[in-house]
């Protein structure tokens, strides 16, 4: 990326007729990005950006715009032209290292955020994406340091209280963060997740039961979200019932009309604590959800219990290339095959079927994951 040289004046255009009409244009801007006009706003910002070009708050708008639409290299060379004419913002140097990480370009990231740190030594922000990109460069344990850093400095920042925890020596997530991320995102969660993340899980999974598995329920769905995995069953597997740690995902799976039963809470504390819960289930399903929980050995176990003889344990993981658990900087855990294979066989468990399967997109780049199909001896 090409940097800009020479002396550049800053700020507004000095001209008043160019510098109302940039007034105008950042306050329609702000106001479409408000209400979701998202295609709107792009093109106010590329006219904001040619008519005052050395205006900081123009590139950074135009940048914060792109990163909307997924065009992180737009995003990038504009927030790289607005810190070059305010050298001294924090969020600046945040948001062009938000931009390089979603270019997949953590060394850059942490770079550009080594030299805001120089400025903004007690910023939580920058120490929060610093661990990102150090968890991107496979640095764990630094990746922990700037995440304590972060909370020290943010102490309600749940995503760095729960990268801290997940990266401690305990490695266990913070559940706060996981029901509070899925909360936030109940009203959007069905169109986001199927449409610009092209998820299609329960669809794969319901079709890989269907191909290698005779089954009756009734069905367990645990982390059920909004109910996309019960949407994909047949009748056949009905009753189902649910659990979910999000109470407000759970409101919307209950307008869907059809779980028998839905509990809000930790899954493992909700099956111990619950009785209309205690099966037996002909089949558990559990897509994408081990991938907030991390180390699964005691959650498997309690599942297992309440599977019938006979009966099948379904569910997602996104891959690792090594073995055991590993959690990424988007905040998920990712679990290798034979981790899973190994619990199997210590729980009575036999592989009937196992399929990789993209999970979704993540900045554009399909995240690789597995399938497995677990049948009770």
């Amino acid at each position: 990326m090409k940097k800009p040289t020479g002396t550049i004046p800053k700020g507004p255009p000095t001209d008043p007729i160019l510098a109302l009409r940039t007034n105008e244009l950042l306050a329609k801007g702000r106001q479409l990005e408000q209400q979701g006009k998202i295609a709107e706003a792009a093109r106010v910002s590329a006219e904001l950006a040619n008519v005052a070009p050395n205006l900081p708050e123009a590139h950074q708008f135009m940048g914060i715009i792109a990163m909307r639409t997924g065009a992180a290299e737009i995003a990038a060379m504009s927030f790289e032209r607005a810190l070059h004419l305010k050298p001294r913002s924090a969020d600046l140097h945040v948001a062009l290292a938000q931009a390089l990480l979603a270019l997949r370009r953590p060394k850059d990231a942490a770079s550009v955020l080594d030299k805001g740190r120089a400025l903004h030594p007690n910023h939580a922000g920058m120490f929060r994406e610093l661990g990102q990109a150090q968890l991107d460069l496979e640095q764990p344990d630094a990746a922990l340091r700037s995440f304590l850093r972060a909370v020290k400095l943010q102490p309600d920042d749940l995503y760095s209280a729960h990268m801290a925890s997940a990266l401690a020596a305990t490695g266990k997530p913070d559940p706060n963060y996981v029901a509070d991320l899925f909360d936030s995102y109940a009203e959007t969660f069905d169109a986001h997740l199927t449409g610009k993340l092209e998820y299609r899980v329960p669809e794969a999974l319901a079709a890989l039961l269907a191909r290698h598995a005779s089954v009756s329920g009734p069905t367990l769905d645990v982390g059920c979200g909004t109910g996309l995995m019960a949407m994909a069953l047949p009748e056949a597997l009905r009753p189902i019932d649910g659990i979910d740690i999000a109470p407000k995902m759970l409101a919307k799976a209950q307008e869907r009309g059809i779980y028998r039963h839905l509990h809000a809470g930790d899954a493992a504390a909700v099956l111990l604590s619950e009785p209309s819960l205690t099966g037996p289930y002909g089949l558990i399903v559990s897509t994408d959800v081990f991938i907030y929980v991390g180390e699964i050995t005691a959650l498997f176990a309690t599942l297992v219990e309440r599977l019938a003889h006979g009966g099948i344990l379904a569910f997602s993981v996104e891959l690792n290339d090594g073995e055991g658990v590993a959690i990424r900087s988007s905040g998920r855990f990712t679990h290798s095959p034979n981790y899973i294979r190994a619990l199997a066989t210590a729980n009575g468990l036999s592989v009937l079927a196992e399929e990789q399967h993209p999970i979704r997109l993540e900045r554009e780049v399909p995240i690789p994951g597995q399938l497995f199909l677990l049948q009770r001896d």
